[in-house]
């Protein structure tokens, strides 16, 4: 634990404390890279921007229960401000998950280590970091504020109520952990990544297919840090150790690759005015800077070998296998069933980072606008360079990320003992190279010489016509089309035959058709005769009697 620094405001005669550890600092070092590409892609000069970093800062430095709820607050209340200026539709439905956030957090914070402290906790935290089931309003709030905003909103704010969840669950609770902790974790990590990668890959907009992505990588980090407490509270070790590097490391690779792709599905929207699938490609001629920082983004999210989002799959898939060989026969089943789920995701994963760079950015423009595109603006690229340049070491060279967070490791779990990763990337780089030298070399020494231009098949259609020099966009393959095999086998059973989200379909519009009954009760109670309002209070009183009398008697 880090010292502690006492400030002259906060609570009368107690104030606010601020405290630095090994968690606190890896969070930090998340944050930062995100802050500085936010403000280089045009936040710096916007105060609810800084008012929500500072509420984020806040949050991960806090030393007392009241610096982390007024740091949390503050966050909230900012990034609301932010979405509210884009979009007031979901800026509602964010606020009232701010709300209930809020409320579960400050009873939780008060209260001595028990399993209602965790469950508040964990409600709390999880609907901030948009964990199933209450990840709804995630989509909808994350694409409305501007592209940086966006990103710090995606990369950044998920990982603070991630970090207070663990904070509370390893730290200030461990003394009364229980193994269903961690099992409750995993359920609705694999919940959020079967939801989160489905909808990405369904999603036409780019910013919401991004923002579902953040909900399928909240899922990964929850399912590592479920697997971590249950581990660590049956008393294995290894095992925690492991499956708390999947967890970190994938947090720690989200915070890259996602701010990275958000700031540039902003840069789209600028360029051609839309970010809808249906309406974009061929843009890699038009804007190759940002296509080519796009594609590193893409393979991060995909989770595709030398990227930086394979190494923490790789070790949360080690973790699932390791956790089906703990405890009896239900165990090794529902762990077995977990790796199915993580398997899906990681399919639709893939799918969804394909369809993203194949349907936005090669192929034929789908509209004019995308035909004339230009490249991004300075000072997003640099931005996107930034945190590409960060995603190098962690795709490359995971194990020496892994060797710097073995502090936070062994402060969550003292007596963890987190295993060397065998996942070696710069040898299959090295691999790759001399393959692709061997495939040079053979086609030079042995291949036909010269080229010949014939023109591409193109299904069976005509010629277009001279107003369309890119070809006609029909005969290519749309972001819908490319979508509809998976939207029949997988949309019904996840989706539903309407194609919305379960936590819509069974939380949402329950608790608005709730909130309506209770809007008319309140109505008719306001249209009550004086008479009708005597004879309600008559009858409560009685009750109240009623119920005092039984409670002596027994």
């Amino acid at each position: 634990m880090g010292d502690s620094i006492g400030l002259i405001f906060g609570l009368p005669g107690q104030g606010m404390h601020l405290r630095l550890d090994a968690l606190s600092v890896l969070f930090g070092c998340i944050l930062l890279p995100q802050v500085l590409a936010a403000a280089l892609s045009g936040m710096r000069s916007s105060i609810s921007f800084w008012v929500f970093v500072l509420g984020m800062v806040l949050t991960l430095l806090a030393g007392d229960a009241f610096t982390m709820i007024f740091g949390f607050e503050l966050m909230s209340a900012a990034s609301w401000l932010l979405v509210l200026q884009g979009d007031r539709k979901p800026a509602t439905l964010y606020g009232g998950i701010a709300i209930f956030s809020g409320a579960c957090l400050i009873p939780a914070m008060f209260l001595p280590a028990s399993s209602l402290a965790f469950v508040l906790v964990a409600l709390g935290a999880g609907a901030k970091a948009g964990l199933a089931p209450l990840h709804s309003w995630l989509p909808r709030a994350h694409p409305a504020p501007p592209a940086g905003v966006s990103a710090l909103m995606s990369g950044g704010m998920v990982k603070v109520a991630l970090y207070v969840l663990i904070r509370y669950a390893f730290v200030n609770l461990a003394s009364a952990q229980q193994p269903w902790w961690g099992e409750v974790l995993v359920a609705a990590g694999a919940l959020s990544v079967l939801i989160g990668s489905l909808r990405a890959f369904l999603e036409v907009e780019l910013k919401t297919a991004l923002a579902c992505s953040t909900v399928e990588h909240v899922g990964l980090i929850a399912v590592g840090l479920g697997l971590a407490l249950r581990a660590k509270a049956m008393g294995d070790d290894e095992l925690t150790g492991l499956a708390l590097q999947a967890a970190l490391l994938c947090a720690v690779a989200h915070g890259v690759f996602k701010p990275l792709l958000f700031i540039g599905a902003g840069e789209v929207k600028h360029a051609v005015g839309t970010t809808s699938l249906n309406w974009l490609g061929g843009l890699m001629r038009g804007m190759p800077r940002l296509g080519v920082l796009m594609l590193l983004g893409v393979v991060g999210m995909a989770a595709l070998p030398l990227g930086p989002g394979f190494a923490p799959e790789f070790l949360l898939f080690h973790a699932v296998i390791g956790a089906a060989a703990t405890g009896g026969i239900l165990a090794r089943i529902g762990f077995s069933a977990l790796l199915a789920a993580l398997g899906i995701g990681a399919a639709l994963a893939l799918s969804a980072a394909v369809r993203f760079i194949g349907m936005g950015f090669l192929g034929r423009p789908r509209s004019l606008h995308a035909a004339a595109a230009e490249d991004a603006r300075r000072g997003p690229l640099l931005a996107m360079a930034l945190l590409a340049l960060l995603a190098i070491p962690i795709a490359l060279v995971p194990r020496l990320i892994l060797d710097l967070m073995n502090p936070v490791i062994l402060l969550l779990a003292p007596q963890a003992r987190p295993p060397v990763l065998t996942y070696e990337p710069l040898v299959l780089l090295l691999l790759a190279l001399l393959a692709a030298l061997a495939a040079g070399f053979v086609q030079v020494r042995w291949g036909v010489r010269g080229l010949r231009e014939v023109p591409a098949w193109n299904g069976g259609f005509g010629r277009p016509p001279a107003w369309l020099p890119f070809g006609d966009p029909h005969t290519q393959s749309s972001a819908t089309g490319f979508a509809e095999p998976v939207m029949r086998v997988l949309g019904g059973g996840l989706l539903g035959a309407t194609m919305t989200d379960p936590a819509e379909r069974f939380l949402l519009s329950p608790l608005a058709r709730l909130r309506m009954r209770l809007v008319r009760l309140a109505e008719r109670v306001r249209r009550a005769t004086i008479r009708e309002r005597l004879a309600f209070v008559f009858m409560v009183l009685v009750l109240f009697l009623l119920a005092l009398g039984l409670g002596q008697g027994g």
